[in-house]
Formats: C-alpha cells, sequence, structure tokens
C-alpha cells in the first residue's frame, strides 16, 4: 500500500524518512502535492427493481353519451319486374236456371149479374211444388165467393246482405230449463264438388338493387371521465448498489530540498 504522511499514520512517515537519512529536524519544506487520481465511479450498480404495486380500482364507468342523430334513408332500390300471371283456372259450370214461375190464371169473367156487388174472400193459400203451374179456383155462392190459390214455390233468391247489428236488447228473464230433446240423426254428408284446376304460379320476378347505405350519423359526445381509483401501495425500495472501487492514488511528489 503507498505511504501518504497527510493520512497514515507516522510510523510510515518515519521510516521513509530515515532511509532517506533525513530527520523530522532537518525536512524541507513540503514538496507539491502529486496530480489527483482518476475518480473512481460516481454511481454504484443500480438495484434491482422494487415489485410493482397493486393496480388501483376501476372507477366507474361515465355516463354514456346521447346517441347521434340518425343517418338519412338511403335511395330505395329499384323494383323487381312483375312475375307473369299464372293461368286462369277453368271456369266451373253455370248452374241451371230454376224454372219461371207460371202467371196466375186469370179468373172467368161472371156473368153480368143483378146490381149486387159481389164479395171475394181469399180462401185457402197452398204453396206448390217447384216448376208447376200456379192455379186458382173460385167457390162459394153469389155474392160471397172465395178465392182458393196454389202458388209453387219459386228459385231461392241470393242472400241479401247482412244488416248492421241492431242494439243489444235488455237481457230477459231467464225462462224454465226445457226438457232436453232427442238428437236427430245426422244426414249423409253429401258428395265433394271437383276442385278447379290451380293456374300455374308465375315466376319470381329478380330482386331489386339494394339502396346505397345512408351516411353514418355523428358521434355522440363522450361521456364524462370517471373518478381516478386509489393509488395501489408504493413498491418495496430496491437494495443499494455496491460502491463503487476507490481510484488509485497519485504518485508522491519529490522530496524537497534539505534545509541549512
Amino acid at each position: 500500500m503507498p505511504c501518504n504522511c497527510n493520512k497514515t499514520p507516522s510510523p510510515c512517515c518515519d521510516n521513509i524518512f530515515v532511509s532517506n537519512t533525513v530527520t523530522r529536524s532537518q525536512r524541507g519544506p513540503q514538496g507539491p502535492t502529486g496530480p489527483t487520481g482518476p475518480t473512481g465511479p460516481s454511481t454504484g450498480a443500480t438495484g434491482a427493481t422494487g415489485p410493482t404495486g397493486p393496480t388501483g380500482a376501476t372507477g366507474p364507468t361515465g355516463a354514456t353519451g346521447p346517441t347521434g342523430a340518425q343517418g338519412p334513408q338511403g335511395v330505395q332500390g329499384i323494383q323487381g319486374l312483375t312475375g307473369i300471371q299464372g293461368a286462369t283456372g277453368a271456369t266451373g259450370p253455370t248452374g241451371a236456371t230454376g224454372p219461371t214461375g207460371a202467371t196466375g190464371a186469370t179468373g172467368a169473367t161472371g156473368p153480368t149479374g143483378a146490381s149486387v156487388t159481389p164479395t171475394f174472400t181469399i180462401g185457402t193459400v197452398l204453396t206448390g211444388a217447384p216448376g208447376t203451374t200456379a192455379t186458382a179456383d173460385i167457390t162459394g155462392t153469389a155474392p160471397n165467393f172465395f178465392l182458393n190459390l196454389t202458388i209453387p214455390q219459386g228459385v231461392t233468391g241470393p242472400t241479401g246482405a247482412i244488416g248492421a247489428a241492431g242494439a243489444t236488447g235488455p237481457t230477459g228473464a231467464t225462462g224454465p230449463t226445457g226438457a232436453s230433446g232427442t238428437t236427430g240423426t245426422t244426414g249423409a254428408t253429401g258428395p265433394t264438388g271437383p276442385i278447379g284446376l290451380t293456374g300455374a304460379t308465375g315466376p319470381t320476378g329478380p330482386t331489386g338493387d339494394a339502396g346505397a347505405t345512408g351516411p353514418t350519423g355523428p358521434t355522440g359526445d363522450t361521456g364524462a371521465t370517471g373518478p381516478t381509483g386509489p393509488t395501489g401501495p408504493t413498491g418495496p425500495t430496491g437494495d443499494t448498489g455496491a460502491i463503487g472501487p476507490t481510484g488509485p492514488t497519485g504518485a508522491t511528489g519529490p522530496t524537497g530540498p534539505t534545509g541549512p
């Protein structure tokens, strides 16, 4: 280890001076200080980074901004072509026309009688079978006569339109429960008429082009930022880096001249 009399105990310096046959009382003025040795590294090695503290809790989500205005509607696509109309089904046979009711017979002209006015009273009125001839006969004794008629039943006319529903009348008193009638025999089911031919289905027209997409509406305002979550705890301090080595001691200056 180099000897430095400014820092080392006196025996070291005494040894130096003895070896040079110089005593303390004979030592000359101190020589100039030698140049300073190079400075050792000022910063020790960086300690390992402490573990990261836990992440703070996430703040609540800000309120959703208002919905942007709806963009304008895109242009309507071209309408597809109309499909070919299917063939018309065969027309069903026309029902037979019912016979026209016979014109009532004109009564015979009675003989010119006395000035007594005859009296005609409607006697019996009978319904004849459809298609038969209407008949009329007079009975009785003058001046009182009875006109008896037989009128054939006519063809059933079309059903009239349903009239408007009348106001609901007040509910009548509940009548006594009648005896259960005997269930009638179910009539035989009539034959089903032939089904008309179904017309061919026309081809489907081509699909029209899709309309252009309308522009996107403006973006809604950004919601307010939620409050910052609490700060996580500070991680532990890393270890102190090692102290750098001490720079070498500068060379000892030359010994000054011996005094008188």
